[in-house]
């Protein structure tokens, strides 16, 4: 039997079995809004659910707009035509931070189909626990953070709020399977830290490591980082080790593309969605991303709702944080896009920066990203702001970003 252990930021520790059932009576189950409470407690009642029959729904409870969503499905009497389907698992919110917020709807095989696939991969390794960083109310979360360790019968550790060390610490105390995000690894990457984790393998989700961060905290930590391409509608899709570009499909993950952008075919993709009704998603399921394939594997070059056309070229706002993010005057940027029909030169750009030098130079700024960006004029609006939102899988808040134009 597994165990989740919670340690608070008193140093305190609280753990707790985990136990699921299998034998539950059949009755019309009932959905269940698993509240915003510690990690600890959010898996209790997530158990307690599942092991009721009923179906747990997640969502981030600091996201209005999906707290909002999830509380109308929870009120509303969904029957005839727009009923549940009879094999819902569990109904997860997305956080909403490029648009509206849909509720994602999982079943059995869908979970059952990914734990299996995923458990190819890991099975070589020789874990002895689980530690956790990110929440369990996102797909990745439980799915990594919560239904694989209990397949592999790992013990789970998790704290309320974590400090680079405090990981590093946990990780070099014995084989660890580390679920993870960029932010996390870029912290511990930039770290003064010294430790030799041999035994641990991190995943990283919720955005792609460039691969020279990857390669640099392999080599920084002599560990393996792997990471994972999904989202809540596909579960997992793909996965790529450090030094590689392309992504490689999960086992029974069918890809294509149409017009660059990616369609995804596999058991683990929802069937149904909540966006104020129930709405039946299309097979193959239409992604955000545009990519460029290569050998059965892809490499995204950016999404449909980040990509801005400027001056007749097509540039990714991604691209444009990155490019900033890498110069020494600014730690954090986020750049929104506005269309303006009679701005000829197409989207207005909004860039927010955090820096600790608050006269940077917004001059050279502009200069460098025309330079960089093939010596395109980007009209732009610079900011310094002291801080840039985040998701609590440290994903930036960024208001719809408006393609007209984009072809």
């Amino acid at each position: 039997m597994s165990k989740i252990t919670l340690i608070y930021d008193d140093e305190s520790v609280v753990t707790k079995n985990i136990l699921i059932r299998e034998d539950f009576q059949e009755h019309n189950p009932s959905l269940s809004i698993i509240t915003n409470t510690n990690k600890l407690d959010q898996v209790d009642q997530i158990i307690k659910t599942l092991n009721r029959g009923d179906i747990p729904v997640l969502f981030d409870h600091a996201m209005h707009s999906s707290a909002q969503k999830a509380q109308e499905l929870c009120q509303k009497n969904l029957s005839g035509d727009n009923a549940l389907p009879d094999d819902t698992k569990i109904i997860i919110f997305t956080s909403g931070t490029t648009g509206n917020p849909i509720g994602v709807l999982k079943n059995q095989k869908n979970i059952e189909s990914e734990v299996k696939a995923q458990l190819q991969w890991l099975q070589k390794w020789n874990f002895k626990q689980c530690l956790v960083t990110v929440p369990f109310f996102h797909i990745y979360g439980f799915l990594f953070g919560f239904s694989i360790p209990l397949a592999m019968q790992l013990d789970i550790i998790t704290k309320e709020h974590f400090l680079p060390n405090e990981i590093l610490d946990i990780c070099s105390n014995k084989p660890t399977l580390c679920i993870t995000n960029p932010v996390f690894i870029r912290s511990m990457l930039k770290g003064n830290y010294s430790y030799t984790l041999t035994n641990t393998l991190f995943i990283s989700s919720s955005g792609p490591l460039e691969p020279y961060e990857a390669e640099a905290f392999e080599k920084k930590y002599k560990t393996t980082l792997m990471q994972i391409y999904g989202s809540s509608e596909t579960g997992g899709v793909a996965k790529r080790s450090s030094n590689e570009i392309f992504w490689t499909p999960l086992q029974d993950v069918s890809i294509a593309t149409i017009e660059d952008i990616l369609y995804v075919d596999s058991p683990y993709t929802s069937h149904y969605v909540y966006d104020d009704t129930l709405t039946k998603i299309a097979s193959p399921y239409k992604t955000t991303e545009m990519v460029a394939l290569q050998d059965e594997r892809f490499k995204i070059t950016g999404r449909v709702v980040e990509i801005v056309k400027i001056g007749g070229k097509r540039l990714s706002v991604v691209e444009m944080e990155r490019f900033l993010e890498d110069m020494d005057s600014i730690d954090e940027a986020l750049v929104e896009a506005t269309y303006d029909p009679k701005n000829i030169r197409g989207e207005t750009l909004t860039i927010y920066v955090v820096s600790k030098n608050k006269n940077i130079n917004k001059r050279h700024i502009k200069r460098s990203m025309h330079d960089f960006f093939g010596g395109v004029h980007i009209e732009c609006k610079i900011i310094i702001s002291d801080y840039i939102p985040k998701t609590s899988l440290g994903k930036k808040i960024r208001k719809p970003l408006l393609s007209k134009g984009v072809k």
